[in-house]
């Protein structure tokens, strides 16, 4: 019986600490500002779920929206990410020391349409990768638009891009008010436009396109459509 009960006790112990792992590993980056229709999240060791308002958004959680829907995420050092419709991205990577102001971010997006504001983050610390770019963020508010190729239109609304094109090995400088293509083909300008279902645009509204967003909103005390019945609430960041 000894021996029975020494072994359930180690396999209790072993499963405890695959809860504990797992726990770990859902660390919490940020919340659900905004939901239009329906919008899914899948953190890691985890299964697809719902998201409303309010949820909190973990480390290596994969996000995406469906056709009409569209999402905004405050991040803990006060920036954030709005997704237009038909888009996935991945919150790759998030630490940020409030007291001393020191982190890096990395956001994956796959296809669609992002729109990114800056924060607390150092300038150059907040990287955004796509198909075919890497983009580092220095202060700024910018919209990007992946096409299913993987082709990306990237617009400074403020701040300053540099981007770097993965295939070829092409740089950019992009200034506030001026876009850039980034392909297969190189690097070309980008005059603007929306993409499909409204991406690539920083305005709001239905429709599938991205929330409305400036610096200093607080866009959890404003009403939303959410097709999954969500709450409305502070997300606390």
């Amino acid at each position: 019986m000894v021996g029975k009960y020494s072994i359930l006790g180690r396999a209790l112990a072993g499963l405890c600490l695959v809860v504990a792992a797992n726990a770990a590993d859902a660390v919490e980056v940020g919340a659900m500002a905004r939901v239009q229709r329906t919008v899914y999240g899948v953190p890691p060791q985890g299964s697809e779920l719902v998201k409303r308002e309010g949820d909190a958004v973990v480390f290596q959680e994969a996000l995406q929206t469906v056709d009409r829907s569209g999402a905004l995420i405050r991040f803990i050092d006060d920036s954030t990410l709005a997704l237009g419709a038909n888009s996935k991205v991945l919150i790759d990577a998030f630490v940020f020391d409030p007291e001393k102001a020191e982190g890096n971010a990395l956001i994956r997006i796959s296809v669609g349409t992002l729109r990114f504001v800056t924060g607390e983050m150092p300038k150059g610390k907040t990287v955004i990768k796509t198909p075919v770019a890497t983009l580092v963020l220095r202060g700024t508010d910018v919209t990007v638009h992946v096409h299913p190729d993987g082709t990306t239109d990237t617009t400074v609304n403020e701040g300053s891009v540099d981007g770097n094109n993965d295939v070829t090995g092409d740089t950019a400088s992009i200034p506030a008010g001026q876009g850039a293509t980034f392909g297969e083909g190189g690097n070309s300008d980008f005059s603007g436009g929306s993409g499909p279902d409204g991406g690539g645009g920083g305005g709001g509204g239905g429709g599938g396109g991205l929330p409305e967003q400036r610096r200093g909103d607080n866009p959890a005390g404003n009403q939303s459509e959410s097709g999954s019945g969500g709450h409305s609430q502070n997300p606390g960041y």
